[in-house]
């Protein structure tokens, strides 16, 4: 018996739990190895796609399921598989990317299966986030990219998205569910696909009780996932609307974020 038995952590990665080089640091790893070694349980709830995450899993051990693609997918790394999926509906879904498409022709829209990734259209904006997320872009018209898809991001410089959102929210915004998950990104789900629904998906799976689930995030796109938590941790790097809804401010995602969070944990959990 462990002193987190029956206590879960889901974190954010980009500005949480990966530093502002998106790396993971020592004292972050060390952290995760503790907690789970104390009993509780550990894993990630990031808009990343599979193998942008895999590419940390040599540093990075969970013993979790992981809540991906912003919700969407819910992947148990240990089966190589996953238990839950939310796509987006084939017809409406190929309807919106060819509206917003010709309506918006300076708009990056990359395309996220559940095990792949393309760019139906690239821009400078998407061209970074592939290098940051260190996959390679691979450009393919619409009606190339095979179904059924997860998750659309649509990128582009931050004066331009206002319009990007008021419009698809105003069009679809009964059919899906959207969020800006930077500046840059404006990001689009199935109804019911979001952090915090994967987050509660993972609970339901290895029976935690929400009164011990501790969330970490910074961005929009955590708004979710800190709401469902008993307690919510935000970095001192966190957005705004996040830090406001945090139940507790940690140091800067420079500064081992999690470990602090470990720490406050002990405190709750002698």
């Amino acid at each position: 018996m462990g002193r987190f038995d029956g206590v879960m952590i889901l974190t954010d990665m980009d500005g949480t739990l990966l530093n502002s080089q998106r790396q993971l640091s020592r004292g972050n790893q060390e952290a995760a190895r503790y907690f789970m070694e104390q009993g509780g349980l550990f894993s990630v709830a990031t808009g990343r796609a599979k193998r942008a995450m895999e590419y940390f899993m040599p540093e990075l051990t969970i013993n979790a399921p992981a809540v991906l693609f912003n919700g969407s997918v819910v992947y148990d790394f240990e089966q190589n598989a996953p238990v839950w999926e939310k796509p987006l509906e084939e017809k409406t879904a190929w309807d919106f990317a060819r509206d917003m498409m010709e309506r918006f022709p300076f708009l990056g829209f990359e395309v996220f299966l559940a095990d792949g990734e393309f760019v139906a259209r690239s821009n400078p904006i998407t061209e970074k986030h592939f290098v940051s997320i260190r996959l390679p872009l691979v450009e393919r018209p619409l009606e190339c990219i095979p179904q059924p898809w997860v998750k659309f991001n649509l990128t582009g410089e931050p004066e331009k998205m206002g319009p990007v959102a008021e419009y698809a929210q105003k069009q679809y915004g009964e059919e899906y569910f959207m969020q800006f998950s930077s500046p840059y990104f404006y990001e689009v789900m199935a109804k019911g696909a979001n952090k915090g629904a994967g987050a509660e998906t993972v609970c339901r799976i290895k029976g935690i009780d929400k009164g011990h689930l501790y969330t970490l995030g910074d961005n929009l796109n955590d708004k979710e996932l800190m709401e469902c938590a008993a307690l919510s941790f935000a970095p001192e790097n966190a957005a705004p609307a996040i830090q406001q809804i945090a139940g507790r401010i940690l140091p800067h995602c420079d500064k081992d974020t999690l470990a602090a969070a470990v720490r406050v944990l002990e405190g709750i959990y002698p």
